[in-house]
């Protein structure tokens, strides 16, 4: 039996959750033994000799679940093969310059875990969703509502990335 992979993920609304199942489900499908959890639910990397660990950004920064989540693993991690995803809405534009934005925005979490690969894809933005405040915030910043993930790119992504997660 393969080395099982972690795939770990925060999400605010859903949307990150549904992304680390895909990728769970492409890596599944490769015939890896993967275990899909929120960071929450991830206390322990014990018994992981590889991980998936994704978050949206918010405000240009990941969630500080999973900024927290990396620096509390950090010795964990650094024993690991590990891929990290991000998800943010202005990754809806095929911009190079918002590309190294969202780059730059993890850059810490990425100098803590040394990701053989980063994922960076476009979110969902869905305005029910949010409470009065946060609704208004990214009305002001031009945010348009939507669900601009390509589940393609996401899929791709994942099957590119299981063999490096595997490879021993």
């Amino acid at each position: 039996m393969p080395d099982p992979i972690l795939v770990a993920y925060a999400t605010r609304h859903g949307a990150t959750a549904e992304v680390a199942h895909a990728i769970g489900e492409v890596l599944a499908a490769s015939g890896a033994d993967v275990t899909v959890r929120s960071l929450a639910e991830a206390h322990t990397l014990d018994g992981y000799p590889a991980a998936v660990i994704g978050a949206p950004l918010y405000s240009a920064a990941w969630l500080p679940e999973a900024t927290g989540f990396v620096k509390a693993h950090q010795a964990a991690l650094a024993r690991m093969r590990v891929a990290c995803f991000v998800l943010a809405i202005r990754l809806r534009l095929p911009d190079p310059a918002l590309r190294q934005a969202v780059l730059n925005a993890i850059s810490t979490e990425r100098v803590i875990m040394k990701p053989l690969s980063v994922g960076l894809f476009a979110g969902a933005l869905d305005y029910a969703r949010l409470s009065p405040i946060v609704r208004l915030q990214v009305q002001t910043k031009g945010l348009p509502e939507g669900d601009f993930r390509d589940w393609d790119a996401i899929r791709a992504w994942a099957a590119e990335v299981g063999p490096l997660l595997l490879a021993r």
